[in-house]
This record gives C-alpha cells, sequence and structure tokens, in this order.
C-alpha cells in the first residue's frame, strides 16, 4: 500500500468520525467530556454514565462489534449520556480538535509483552503528550491494567511526563467489573493529573 493510499483512508477514517460526531450532538457538542479510550464492550462506560448522568460520557474502539455492543448496554442502563464511536484515539482527536478532557480511562489496554512489540503499546511520550493537549488542568488520567511490567512502564513515562502528576489515589469514580476484571481479577491502578 503506497503513502498516498494511507493517507487518503485515514482521511476517509477521520470524515468519518466527523460525521459521526455531528450525528450524535449536532452543532451542540460538548464543551468538555469523558473519554474512555479503547472502551470494549462498554461496561465500564455505561456504568459510570449512568452513576454521573450530567457529565457528557464518550467511548472510543477500533472494533465495530464492540461500539454496537456497547451502545446496547448503555441504553439496557438508560446511560443516554453515554456515546460511541468506531475511532483510533489520534483520529479522534483529528476529527474532534477541540476536545477538552476531564476525565480519561485506559483500562487494560494491550500490553504488547514481548520487548519487540512494546512501540505499538498506547501509553507512549507522544501520546502522553498528545492527550495533555486536550486536557485542562486538573483533569484526570484513570490507567488499569493487569500486566506488571506494563504498569511499571506506564508510571515511569507518566513520572517522567512534566505535564502529569500520579496522585495517591488508586480508586475509578466507578468499579464496574469488566469482561478483563472477571477474567484477571489481579490488576494496578494508577491516577494521574494534569498539570
Amino acid at each position: 500500500m503506497g503513502i498516498e493510499v494511507a493517507i487518503a483512508r485515514r482521511k476517509e477514517r477521520v470524515g468519518n468520525i466527523k460525521a459521526a460526531w455531528l450525528e450524535s450532538f449536532g452543532q451542540d457538542a460538548p464543551s468538555s467530556f469523558d473519554l474512555e479510550i479503547g472502551c470494549g464492550k462498554g461496561h465500564f462506560l455505561s456504568a459510570y454514565a449512568a452513576a454521573f448522568p450530567l457529565r457528557t460520557c464518550v467511548g472510543i474502539d477500533l472494533i465495530s462489534e464492540r461500539i454496537r455492543d456497547s451502545e446496547r448496554r448503555a441504553r439496557m442502563r438508560s446511560a443516554a449520556n453515554a456515546h460511541f464511536f468506531k475511532a483510533e484515539a489520534s483520529e479522534f482527536f483529528e476529527a474532534v480538535p477541540g476536545a477538552l478532557l476531564d476525565r480519561v480511562f485506559i483500562l487494560f489496554p494491550d500490553p504488547w509483552p514481548k520487548k519487540k512489540h512494546h512501540r505499538r503499546r498506547l501509553m507512549q511520550k507522544d501520546f502522553l503528550d498528545m492527550l495533555r493537549a486536550h486536557c485542562k488542568s486538573g483533569s484526570l488520567m484513570y490507567f488499569r491494567t493487569d500486566h506488571g511490567e506494563y504498569f511499571e512502564w506506564a508510571r515511569a513515562l507518566v513520572e517522567e511526563n512534566p505535564a502529569w502528576k500520579i496522585g495517591e489515589a488508586t480508586d475509578l469514580p466507578v468499579d464496574e467489573v469488566s469482561q478483563f476484571q472477571r477474567i484477571l481479577p489481579k490488576f494496578s491502578t494508577l491516577v494521574a493529573e494534569a498539570i
């Protein structure tokens, strides 16, 4: 695949996200919202949205079936404030350039355990910088994983980044047992604040 084709496909995906965003919110897009990156089947975000009905909650994932499952789960919980989009994080931010985040949830991302695959991990310096560009001071990022080495990797990246500060808290605002938590009951959580 040539670079021109890759650029055209990315442009199309970004356009699809913009269209879905406008369809969901119209001209009344929220000025700020809470975002779950890699929302899976929507277990957490649906419970969170139901618990905080005045907050706008957005979930993104790469797999269409997961988005459909998330939307169904939100309807079952009467969480009309939960919105789901098929999107990769950088493409989402390109499609919604004014996105301003209050809270960000990254729960059980793929740890890519082999060293040669570490570059594929979501938690990277560039990712944290991109995320911070869409957070206001005091915004919170919640990261949870069952993979000990990935947790230490993420902790080190956040500690080295001057735009983030790790807090003492390790609890989520709502602790909904996700599909991964059911399978993997041991996990670690860090909460970082945008400086």
